[in-house]
């Protein structure tokens, strides 16, 4: 075989695995840009903030509306009944604020959990570029080196020994730069599947924390129950 022949099949097969590699770096990288924009984070930071403060500010004016009620109770006969009126308005009044409170909290556990996702995929597109940098410094070698004996096997092209020499050595190259390539995209598989594994336990979590966040809430509804349960056996007994 002639020595330059098999020399460009070689060149041919490193140009095809970069632009491969190159397509495979590029994409993720796009994404991962748009995963989690700075502009939705402000958006859902603000929403938050907004939440909060509208739930302080009805706290705040139901409670000082409970202490004047109060307050004129102690002016009345019945002053037990009104103080527990009084207090069951103050309760209805700020269920609202509580549940702001709560979605305040579920729009900040969102913040830090698309953060989390934002840095993790910033991390692997980083990696994904430098190895990118590496297969390009890889390949510009291979190609000088190509060059190199492309014009060392048109010197040598009248030798039949040279030239069948060039070849073997060009064909046991090309056997250790597949297997190389072959090992490399072993490792990226790994890679790939301690990614995938990686976020299958993010999403354990993540069910973990919805089902703790819905006990609590039948915690809290188990509780008003209670509470408004014995709010009527307390009026029952007052009659």
């Amino acid at each position: 075989m002639n020595k330059c022949v098999l020399h460009g099949a070689a060149f041919a097969l490193l140009l095809t695995v970069r632009a491969a590699l190159g397509a495979e770096v590029k994409a993720p990288a796009a994404a991962a840009g748009e995963l989690f924009p700075a502009a939705e984070r402000t958006r859902l930071s603000e929403r938050a903030a907004d939440l909060k403060q509208q739930a302080a500010l009805i706290e705040d004016r139901a409670r000082r509306t409970r202490d004047a009620e109060q307050t004129e109770c102690w002016k009345r006969v019945l002053v037990s009944s009104c103080l527990e009126e009084a207090e069951e308005r103050y309760r209805k009044s700020t269920a609202e604020a509580r549940r702001m409170d709560q979605d305040a909290g579920d729009i900040e556990r969102e913040i830090r959990t698309r953060a989390a996702e934002a840095r993790r995929a910033e991390k692997r597109d980083a990696a994904a570029a430098r190895r990118e940098k590496g297969i390009e410094m890889s390949v510009r070698t291979r190609e000088q080196e190509a060059e190199r004996e492309r014009a060392a096997a048109a010197r040598a092209d009248k030798d039949a020994t040279m030239s069948e020499r060039a070849a073997a050595e060009a064909e046991a190259r090309a056997e250790k730069e597949a297997a190389q390539e072959a090992k490399r995209a072993r490792e990226d598989a790994r890679a790939a599947q301690r990614a995938a594994d990686q976020q299958e336990r993010a999403a354990k979590v993540d069910e973990r924390i919805r089902k703790r966040e819905e006990a609590r809430a039948k915690r809290d509804a188990d509780a008003a129950a209670r509470a408004a349960a014995k709010e009527a056996e307390s009026r029952r007994g007052a009659e």
